[in-house]
């Protein structure tokens, strides 16, 4: 029978031509997949809710700290250099500023400074500003989980430096006034560069720009050197594609993925289409036959010379050792504490437990894609709520540089060549894509992803109302399915993705609430927090972004049938309708607390009635362009 290529969607175009056509490399179907319209929308499948003890904690890794460190090891040994292939060529001591990149595993500013000197001064600065107030609203800008977390990261990377010949210097106070200092005291031992990862967004460039200022100002005593002063040398390395790799300038980015699609794609769908349409019926099975078999290989072609031209770079290979550390350093610094950074402890009391530090990481890919084998079924479980194993869990890390994006990359590649290549493998790498974007659009938007209109500077009105905002933050708003969201994010620091994108559209499209409370709270409180993604996501869900499209609803009552249709996210969370029936416990009515304000579509009123919209919305097309989600 003949495909027609009208049904061949853009999520199953390229998954059709990689497995028609075996020559065509599967990363080809990358970039055509650079298409999606929107991470906050629904147009997937489900994945199931997990039953859970109202009580249990999950450990992510759920390893114990022997195994941790064992997988680590064998990680670190995969992505070694061999001793005798690359030898250092500098003189002198390298500073290396950690920032995001809390990690030894391909950071190629840590190699670079390893390559240029004799000696590593590796440096964290626990900055005051990170732990100060937000920018519109004044919450923390560092909640105590997300601090925790970091705390448990460079803990972690002072042990794999010291592993490896190294350690790390832990200083407190601003970067542009420890790295001068340190440039100054290490005199003629010092060679003129300190290197650290490239950031993107106002306020690290804000401290960019002083750093080099102040390393300026540094006269360095060595004659060796070209120049006698000493400079900041940003490298870049927190995407899977390198920024200069691009086949555009980042000035001239897509502002939508549609655009993107219907440059390497969507023009040969229609024009073909158009072709087998108007053949004669008796020659459509033969013609549509050649026909296809030549859209694949033109397409594939034209896509190969895309990806030639932004293929995605291989991990840095470390030395087995970075060693000897600079002489004379008395006084390492000590990890800092909850405390000492002004903040009370907080433990989690239930839901997901994520370690800190590149070795969890590591053990963290290694559980999911090899121990558990939870890689091949990634596409069909990753709308879950519930439990560590609907998804990867990779973005506390990523977010923390504690892996890198390339990493993940190879590791799937790995996964693909030792047991299966299927749409789940590939769309762990599609979402790693959506993260390349956003930190892409943040170099061409730069401020404007922060202010009220976003990118494209939109005109709304918005309420501030304390109450609203209060009620959603608390988890009091009486609907089950936004309250055990928003307590799940202010007991672990960390939600769903489909919680996200659910809590985001009611905040501002039912409460009609300014969409950078939303963001700056969950700056605080997201563990895997990080200013591309989620000002990205916020200024998508609020309408405000780079997609035109405006009406961006998601139904609640919709979210909670279709991803929560026995209750057991919203039981967990809210043990109080753990006793209702599972059909009424995301629609208590009044056996419920009362609702903070009316949906703007839809009704929780009656399950019924719900049943009776769920069948409906089921037969309709829900998620399409302009219509309700």
């Amino acid at each position: 029978m003949a495909i027609s290529l009208l049904q061949l969607t853009p999520v199953s175009f390229p998954y059709f031509i990689r497995n028609s056509h075996p020559k065509l490399n599967p990363r080809t179907s990358i970039l055509v997949h650079f298409v999606k319209s929107n991470p906050m929308s629904s147009g997937s499948d489900p994945g199931p809710v997990r039953r859970a003890s109202s009580a249990k904690i999950f450990k992510v890794p759920d390893l114990e700290t022997d195994q941790v460190d064992l997988i680590a090891d064998q990680s670190f040994q995969r992505y070694f250099l061999s001793s005798s292939t690359r030898r250092r060529s500098g003189n002198g001591v390298a500073i290396l500023w950690f920032r995001n990149d809390l990690r030894v595993l391909d950071n190629e500013a840590l190699y670079k400074a390893w390559v240029s000197s004799e000696s590593v001064l590796p440096v964290y600065c626990v900055d005051p500003r990170l732990f100060g107030a937000s920018h519109y609203f004044g919450f923390p800008k560092t909640g105590a989980l997300r601090a925790q977390f970091l705390i448990e990261c460079l803990a972690d990377l002072r042990k794999n430096l010291t592993k490896r010949g190294l350690n790390l210097l832990i200083k407190h106070g601003k970067p542009e006034e420890i790295l001068p200092s340190l440039a100054k005291t290490y005199g003629a031992h010092i060679v003129n560069q300190v290197y650290a990862q490239k950031e993107t967004c106002s306020e690290e460039l804000i401290v960019e720009r002083l750093v080099s200022k102040g390393l300026e100002k540094v006269v360095l005593e060595s004659s060796s050197e070209r120049s006698n002063k000493a400079k900041l040398q940003l490298v870049w390395g927190a995407t899977m594609y390198h920024i200069d790799d691009l086949p555009f300038s980042t000035s001239s980015l897509p502002d939508v993925y549609t655009q993107f699609r219907k440059a390497c794609q969507l023009y040969f769908l229609f024009r073909f289409e158009k072709l087998i349409i108007c053949t004669p019926s008796f020659l459509n099975f033969q013609i549509e036959q050649v026909l296809l078999l030549c859209l694949i290989l033109f397409v594939g072609s034209k896509m190969q010379a895309v990806e030639s031209k932004c293929s995605i770079r291989g991990c840095i290979k470390m030395p087995a050792s970075l060693g000897p550390p600079p002489p004379s350093i008395g006084d390492w610094g000590c990890i800092p504490s909850t405390e000492s950074l002004g903040l009370s402890s907080q433990d989690v009391s239930k839901g997901m437990k994520f370690v800190g530090g590149e070795s969890a990481a590591l053990s963290r890919v290694y559980e999911y894609f090899w121990k558990k084998d939870l890689l091949k079924k990634y596409k069909e479980t990753r709308n879950g709520m519930l439990g560590p194993d609907y998804s990867t869990k990779f973005s506390p890390w990523l977010a923390s540089g504690s892996v890198s994006p390339r990493l993940i990359h190879e590791e799937v590649k790995r996964y693909e060549k030792e047991r299966l290549a299927n749409d789940s493998t590939y769309w762990v790498l599609f979402e790693l894509i959506w993260r390349d974007y956003f930190r892409f659009l943040s170099v061409k938007y730069g401020n404007a992803l922060f202010h009220l209109g976003g990118p494209r500077n939109v005109e709304k009105r918005w309420s501030q109302d304390i109450k609203l905002f209060e009620s959603w933050r608390d988890g009091t708003t009486g609907y089950p399915i936004i309250d055990a969201n928003m307590k799940e994010l202010a007991t672990t620091g960390f939600m769903s993705n489909r919680g996200r994108q659910i809590v985001c559209s009611f905040l501002v499209r039912d409460m009609g609430i300014d969409w950078r409370m939303g963001a700056e709270w969950f700056e605080t409180c997201l563990l895997d927090y990080d200013p591309c993604s989620n000002y990205g996501n916020w200024t998508y869900g609020a309408g405000v972004g780079n997609d035109p499209r405006e009406d961006r609803y998601f139904s609640i009552p919709k979210q909670a049938q279709t991803y929560d249709p026995e209750g057991e996210y919203a039981a967990y969370w809210l043990p109080q309708l753990q006793s209702l029936p599972k059909d009424k416990r995301n629609f208590p009515g009044k056996l419920y607390i009362e609702q903070i304000v009316p949906l703007k579509f839809g009704s929780t009123a009656t399950t019924r009635n719900q049943g009776r919209y769920m069948a409906s919305a089921r037969k309709g097309n829900f998620g399409h362009r302009g219509q309700r989600r």
